[in-house]
């Protein structure tokens, strides 16, 4: 499966801070996407709009027009990441409901796009689940295991 045509972002030696710019209705913003350890083997995926060079709004509202190549972007970025360190689960946590909505709407739509690549373990913070992936539950948050097959190791 080939991966989506996304902006062209930048990064550093390491592959946990990025950026790329948005280009839409509202013009161009610059977005930032960081990757930091959480916990473990978990590695927290976080972006939001550049308030600084190092600060970033994951609250931020764009409204640019191009949210799919804004999400394929930070999917790219995260098979990026994966290929350099295969043995690393992402994690993603919404900062808010409205975004909760959001991811677990795209996790639905790109059900199989996502799931060639990773393995993808759901969370219910209220229930303490963290089990597979089931389309149609509203999750909390998501780990993703990058599939060896794919991103080798």
């Amino acid at each position: 499966m080939k991966k989506g045509e996304g902006y062209e972002y930048k990064a550093n030696d390491e592959l946990t801070s990025f950026s790329f710019t948005s280009v839409g209705d509202k013009g161009e913003i610059e977005k930032k996407v960081t990757i930091t350890h959480y916990r473990g083997n978990w590695w927290n995926l976080a972006f939001g709009d550049a308030e600084s060079d190092d600060n970033f709004s994951d609250t931020a509202v764009s409204d640019n027009n191009d949210m799919r190549k804004v999400l394929q972007t930070i999917t790219n970025i995260a098979h990026a990441f994966c290929h350099k360190y295969p043995s690393r689960e992402i994690y993603i946590e919404p900062v808010d409901n409205p975004r909760k909505l959001l991811y677990n709407r795209i996790f639905q739509l790109k059900e199989e796009e996502i799931l060639f690549f990773f393995h993808v373990r759901a969370i219910l913070f209220k229930e303490r689940f963290l089990g597979k992936y089931r389309p149609g539950r509203l999750y909390d948050a998501f780990v993703l295991t990058p599939r060896k097959s794919i991103f080798g190791k």
